[in-house]
């Protein structure tokens, strides 16, 4: 393989602020992720761009995500800096380039767009026809860690309507070695309240309180789980996946800690 070919995506706590040239918005709205689609391309993108003379980086972030997905309500996080080793189409020079990764979790779109985006789609599930294919899907897998890492090891109540020793109330045949249940008042990416596994717990119960010890990515779908455990209580992966292979086994599920 030549050195054309090479890509190489690093992630950054800070660096000098004139470094950053770039800001991409990894962004969901409803549950769902928001992807745009270029007049000239086949392909989807995560919403960004390049920073403009006069701008903070948090400027040119808000005005890519409002010219390439309409937003016009939403709230914006910063999440780390990213930079990029290689030609892209926006780097002939494959030197090291650096941005910005933001999140934005959009309440409201414009009815038009006018930018050079053809169309923006809302998504289940990543896409498989990237137009940065080695860049914005090691983004989004950055930012599915620091969000996980952010809730492991807090306190969660979970509400039991699938407990112990129960069948799917819509797939007969799955029954459930360990109660399963949802958080109140905490949203998921698909839009629902909270799922989570509960591990340690041997009998059926209809609340629980522990910690977050662990949380199950699906790549292959925008949901996620929570595996809450009795405090003091640890498991290793594959404790955890075996006891959860009873419904992950359906999905491609990675178990982050």
């Amino acid at each position: 393989m030549g050195r054309e070919n090479v890509m190489e995506v690093k992630f950054y706590d800070t660096v000098n602020d004139e470094l950053l040239k770039f800001a991409v918005i990894i962004s969901q709205s409803n549950g769902k992720w928001v992807f745009c689609k270029h007049k000239e391309r086949d392909t989807y993108e995560v919403p960004g761009g390049h920073r403009e003379t006069g701008e903070n980086i948090l400027e040119t972030a808000k005005r890519e995500l409002q010219e390439e997905t309409g937003a016009v309500k939403y709230e914006i996080k910063p999440i780390c800096v990213y930079s990029v080793t290689g030609k892209t189409r926006v780097n002939d020079t494959g030197e090291e380039s650096f941005g910005m990764l933001y999140f934005a979790e959009i309440t409201e779109f414009a009815k038009e767009l006018h930018s050079e985006m053809e169309k923006v789609v809302l998504m289940d599930k990543l896409p498989e026809n990237w137009t940065y294919p080695l860049i914005q899907p090691k983004l989004i897998e950055k930012y599915l860690r620091v969000k996980s890492n952010s809730i492991i090891g807090a306190t969660v109540t979970v509400t039991v309507d699938r407990p112990l020793g129960s069948y799917h109330p819509e797939y007969k045949d799955m029954y459930y070695p360990i109660n399963y249940g949802y958080i109140e008042g905490v949203m998921a990416p698909d839009g629902e309240e909270q799922d989570a596994y509960i591990l340690g717990v041997n009998e059926p119960v209809d609340k629980f309180t522990g910690k977050i010890m662990a949380i199950v990515h699906r790549k292959d779908d925008i949901e996620e789980k929570w595996v809450v455990v009795p405090n003091g209580m640890m498991f290793s992966k594959d404790e955890i996946r075996q006891q959860i292979y009873f419904q992950e086994q359906y999905f491609d599920s990675e178990i982050v800690m």
